[in-house]
């Protein structure tokens, strides 16, 4: 048995594994990005659709978006 993996050269093997290695990662790669692109083409419509129409920027609704924990606690505290 050691005489059949000693005559395989181990630097090709080595190439083929790296080979398979790049062809399943990449795969793996563009099914997460193929997911995504729906909801990512949705958040850049947005961000758009907001600055042109009604001339909000991105930073603008950035700091919303960062104090969206402290509005949403007093609207909460408001009812009690």
């Amino acid at each position: 048995m050691d005489s059949m993996f000693g005559s395989v050269d181990s630097q090709l093997v080595l190439l083929i594994a790296a080979i398979a290695v790049v062809v399943l990662a990449s795969r793996l790669l563009f099914r997460i990005l193929a997911v995504g692109y729906g909801p990512l083409i949705g958040l850049v419509v947005i961000v758009v659709a907001l600055q042109y129409l009604f001339g909000i920027s991105p930073k603008q609704l950035w700091f919303e978006v960062a104090h969206l924990p402290q509005m949403a606690m007093k609207f909460f505290n408001s009812f009690g």
